[in-house]
């Protein structure tokens, strides 16, 4: 796993050019936005809705750019990943408190980030770990699911079974073949990631050249039946998962204040270069899928198929198309291990090695994908699919929440700290993630629409996840969201004065023990003196005496 390594390096400008330490970890992050279940997912609500959804894709385009640069920016900064920032964060405030205990009670705007802080760790954890889990299990799930739709293509072949296995063989083997060129390991995979996502965009665009832009349709219409596809959307274009990643890549970027500024302009046009580039893809297949589909509704990967062969009609197309998910796959199995090892270490202090963080998910995924073939067939994994990105989107707001609180903290941020409009734009990016969030509870808990009688089972459609876990995962992130955004002052604050006062009364009782371990050493040292100048005084008398006794015997 040299292959791994070599990421930190590349991002740390060992690169021989400097180009790479910042567009080097951009592009790998960015594989994650084109695997197969994006695909799908745009497919999938262009051919339901047209153009009813793609504004709010460019709405959530750019709530991504925000986060993905906020999240290197605290990289950068503070030297840590967004992990080791919110459990450092609250020893580091408590010294501080501890410090300046004098003034403390002119210190309420301090004690407000503190109280911030501990609630998110409090209760954003349990939610962040199910986020990661479900990260990694679904990016497992999409690239062996992607290669084996991807082999069927290329080979007609029919079994899905087999081209499971064939795909969890494959994606296997491209690490460890890199693994083995050392140090340029790194450069190699970021010029993997690059043409990966050159042969994305440009192939899209030569296949489709003639790409409709129709203005008078593409404002959001919003409805109870577009609410899943819009958390589908909104899954596949904000990826918590990649902003931690990101925040880890670029750790060991912190240099000097003169430099750190250029830094920050360097990753921001890297990130806006190539989200341009993915929003573009998803205009295309959204804007295709609503024009060719006309009365089609894709249901599974045999309607998906048929509507990307009337979109484009060029043969090399599934041997394309096969290479983008071969490559995408091996870069997301990378960054997938990084982020394990993140949350592993970080989350719960357990250190597993590299092998364990790259075999684990990939034996899980297969294990889930044959099942899901051999019960519901190429319809469940098309819906498997789709519902991957819609329940990390029912886990991103009250993960959203570290990254705003630590990027406007000016006591870990410094001058560094984001500007007040940043900070507004970042609150209303996280508002659109909640209020989609809420538009899709209450459509799943009191609507009558397909998609939610589907999950209940009402339709004969296979169910994926059962109904009552949708509910009771998506009604639990929003009430972590609504504890987090609205009652940390005064819970975290009691929690931040009880650290306070314990931390008080072990610094009194060492005063305590400090000031009768003083006054005993005094006390023995007086005595010690009292001794020594007895002695001297008594040394002294007898010498007076013994002078005077010679003094007579010489006078005599």
């Amino acid at each position: 796993m040299n292959s791994v390594h070599s990421i930190e390096s590349l991002a740390a400008g060992d690169a021989q050019h400097k180009l790479f330490q910042t567009l080097g970890p951009t592009l790998l992050i960015s594989m994650a936005y084109i695997d197969l279940g994006k695909w799908l997912v745009a497919v999938d609500a262009g051919s339901r809705f047209g153009y009813d959804l793609v504004l709010l894709v460019l709405f959530f385009n750019f709530s991504a750019i925000l986060f993905q640069y906020l999240s290197t920016c605290i990289g950068m900064v503070t030297g840590k990943n967004l992990a080791e920032v919110r459990f450092t964060v609250i020893f580091l405030v408590l010294a501080v408190a501890e410090i300046i205990r004098g003034t403390l009670a002119s210190q309420y705007n301090h004690c407000a980030e503190i109280s911030l802080i501990l609630v998110d760790i409090s209760f954003g954890d349990i939610n962040l770990i199910l986020y990661f889990y479900m990260t990694d299990r679904s990016a497992a799930w999409n690239t062996i699911a992607g290669m084996a739709v991807g082999f069927n293509l290329v080979f007609e072949h029919d079994n899905l079974i087999t081209a499971i296995c064939f795909a969890s063989v494959v994606v296997n083997l491209l690490p460890y073949t890199l693994s083995r060129l050392d140090k340029v390991a790194g450069i190699c995979n970021a010029c993997i990631a690059g043409f990966t996502l050159l042969c994305f965009v440009l192939g899209l665009l030569i296949s489709h050249p003639h790409t409709p832009v129709n203005m008078n349709a593409m404002f959001p219409k919003l409805s109870g039946e577009s609410a899943y596809s819009l958390m589908a959307l909104l899954g596949a274009n904000i990826i918590v998962h990649n902003f931690y990643t990101h925040s880890a890549f670029v750790q060991v970027q912190r240099r000097s204040s003169h430099t750190l500024g250029s830094l920050f302009h360097d990753h921001l046009f890297s990130i806006l270069f190539i989200f341009t580039g993915i929003y573009l893809v998803n205009y295309i297949l959204l804007s295709s899928a609503a024009d060719e589909s006309s009365e089609t509704v894709v249901m599974n990967f045999q309607d998906a198929t048929e509507l990307m062969h009337q979109i484009f009609t060029n043969p090399a197309g599934p041997i394309v198309l096969l290479v983008i998910l071969l490559f995408s796959s091996h870069i997301i199995s990378l960054t997938c291990i990084v982020s394990g090892e993140v949350i592993s270490e970080n989350f719960f202090g357990v250190k597993l090695p590299l092998s364990a963080h790259h075999l684990l998910p990939k034996g899980l995924a297969m294990v889930l994908n044959i099942y899901f073939a051999k019960v519901a067939g190429p319809e469940g994994i098309y819906q498997l699919l789709i519902m991957c990105p819609v329940i990390q989107a029912m886990l991103l707001p009250s993960s959203i929440i570290p990254i705003l609180r630590v990027s406007s903290s000016r006591l870990l941020m410094g001058r560094y700290r984001i500007a007040l409009c940043i900070e507004i734009f970042a609150f209303l990016a996280f508002l659109l993630v909640v209020f989609t969030n809420i538009i899709f509870t209450a459509e799943i808990m009191f609507g009558t629409s397909t998609w939610t009688n589907n999950l209940k089972g009402d339709t004969g459609s296979p169910a994926i996840l059962p109904y009552s876990v949708v509910v009771l995962i998506s009604c639990a992130s929003i009430g972590f969201t609504l504890l987090l955004a609205v009652t940390p002052l005064k819970s975290a604050s009691n929690e931040a004065q009880t650290h306070l006062s314990s931390m008080h009364s072990q610094r009194g009782a060492l005063g305590t023990t400090q000031r009768e371990a003083t006054s005993l050493k005094k006390f023995e040292h007086e005595e010690v003196q009292s001794c020594s100048v007895g002695a001297v005084l008594m040394g002294s008398s007898e010498g007076h005496k013994k002078s005077v006794h010679l003094r007579r015997t010489l006078s005599g």
